[in-house]
């Protein structure tokens, strides 16, 4: 029941800001990384966690004590999703290797059973590709979508839902289904409240409790 309750709390999919974060998935993967073993918090029993591998980091093939670190963090009950991963034209390793870790990424996802938060920069196509080939049965969510209401369309056609952060196209946010919509602080000096409070302007309609279901149920979902 603490669980359930904790994530009925949760307003931020996807953050980066120093712990603790009660209201939102924190994302452990550059702790994972530089320390090379669990973080405490993850046998503290309290919060809301993420781990995977950064496409920014593929310069260099994760190594294999990396890829178990993840795996065992990934069944531990408080990590609640698995990333952020995904593939960046723009920045990291090759893109064979972006592949490799994102498709390894899914199939930790599928195993134990939890959602992938998705790092996409110039890569819809792929991505949409990934999820009609691999037909994964876990919820995908692309964090941070700034795009417009068409690639909206097209992402939420092939099973993805969308996290919006402090920069977002306001046509895109009032097009979306209500049940679509996500939100996250990532890096933002915002609070999450002030960018659901933006998000809310933007559609014309208090999104705050909306955003909180809509949370759980991302997190729930298998």
């Amino acid at each position: 029941m603490f669980h359930l309750i904790s994530i009925l709390m949760l307003l931020d999919i996807h953050t980066h800001k120093p712990l603790p974060q009660p209201e939102a998935v924190a994302d452990l993967s550059a702790m994972l990384a530089e320390t090379g073993e669990l973080p405490v918090v993850l046998s503290e029993g309290d919060g809301a966690y993420s781990v995977g591998i950064h496409p920014w980091t593929t310069l260099e093939a994760p190594s294999e004590a990396l890829w178990k670190l993840i795996e065992t963090a990934a069944g531990l009950e408080n990590v609640r999703a698995l990333g952020e991963c995904g593939i960046d034209l723009t920045k990291g390793g090759p893109m064979f290797r972006q592949l490799q870790v994102m498709k390894r990424m899914v199939e930790i996802s599928e195993r134990v059973r939890k959602p992938l938060v998705i790092h996409d920069v110039k890569v819809h196509d792929i991505i949409i590709g990934l999820r009609r080939d691999l037909n994964p049965k876990q919820n995908w969510v692309i964090h941070g979508f700034r795009g417009k209401s068409q690639l909206a369309g097209q992402l939420l056609h092939a099973g993805c839902r969308l996290s919006f952060g402090e920069m977002f196209n306001p046509d895109t946010v009032r097009a979306l289904p209500t049940e679509m919509i996500l939100a996250e602080t990532d890096e933002s000096g915002l609070s999450i409240e002030e960018i659901i409070a933006r998000l809310s302007e933007a559609r014309g309609e208090n999104m705050l409790e909306a955003i909180r279901e809509n949370t759980a149920d991302f997190l729930l979902s298998r």
